[in-house]
């Protein structure tokens, strides 16, 4: 079977799974064949060999598996992160974290941060390669994001930089700290998430309580516990309101949120 004809067959079958099928069959099969997408259109008439192994990729695709995991890997900012069931799937929105930041690090000449929730590890690698003399220790309680996360810290040589503990929260981390960040579970626990998401992507780092922003409170309460100076958080695009609420339960004054690109409230920043 041709190229041409394998990927007719392969988008007919990924209609009912994702929103763009034949750019995702383009995407496996790329993937299958180690050929850029552009090979798969210079040469369209080419036979495909191992043909089964091709289409055992596209059928966990056709159950809503995420690309990523089948492919064991993520594009996230500038770079290629590892990534398997067990750890959360960077998304582009956290990218607008990052580089938040990336500011304060950059304005108050930051060395030493910790993340809380280090997941693929996509925040710290990032963090560490723009900022060479930064120092980060991270955490997390799940023992495959730890792993992922290491892996993925010594293919960028980052070692030196960043030490991951297995922690709730900052239990674990004794050191002076200058900035918090983190991307933890804030979702509600009866919210609806598509298939691709609540089958196969861990639970541990989706849901934050039956509300949802019970883990966002608990870090705010271990930051300003704590004497770090600041905070920089993701949330749910509904929690603006209950969490500006509770910075005014507490004292803080001096705080601010942040929309995604889709102009959704996304996250805020806090100096305490």
């Amino acid at each position: 079977m041709t190229i041409k004809e394998i990927l007719t067959q392969a988008t007919k079958k990924l209609q009912l799974s994702c929103q763009r099928p034949r750019f995702e069959a383009e995407l496996l099969l790329a993937h299958h064949l180690k050929k850029e997408r552009t090979y798969l259109h210079a040469f369209d008439n080419k036979e495909v060999e191992d043909i089964e192994r091709f289409e055992a990729l596209v059928e966990r695709r056709a159950n809503h598996e995420p690309y990523e995991y089948i492919v064991g890997s993520a594009s996230f900012y500038d770079i290629e992160l590892k990534v398997e069931q067990g750890v959360l799937i960077p998304r582009p929105e956290t990218e607008i974290l990052i580089d938040l930041v990336a500011e304060i690090i950059e304005r108050e000449k930051i060395t030493s941060i910790a993340e809380i929730g280090i997941g693929s590890g996509a925040i710290s690698v990032v963090l560490a390669r723009k900022f060479p003399n930064l120092k980060i220790i991270a955490t997390d309680i799940c023992d495959t994001p730890i792993k992922v996360a290491q892996q993925n810290i010594k293919t960028f040589g980052l070692e030196k930089q960043i030490e991951v503990r297995k922690s709730n929260l900052l239990d674990e981390v004794s050191e002076s700290i200058e900035l918090v960040v983190s991307n933890p579970p804030y979702i509600a626990q009866d919210f609806i998430l598509e298939s691709n998401v609540v089958d196969y992507e861990p639970k541990e780092a989706l849901f934050g309580g039956v509300v949802g922003d019970e883990l966002l409170k608990e870090i705010v309460l271990e930051v300003k516990k704590r004497g770090v100076r600041y905070l920089a958080c993701e949330m749910g695009y509904d929690q603006k309101e209950p969490m500006e609420q509770f910075f005014i339960s507490l004292g803080i004054k001096n705080y601010r949120f942040y929309k995604d690109l889709a102009g959704f409230d996304r996250g805020f920043v806090v100096v305490f």
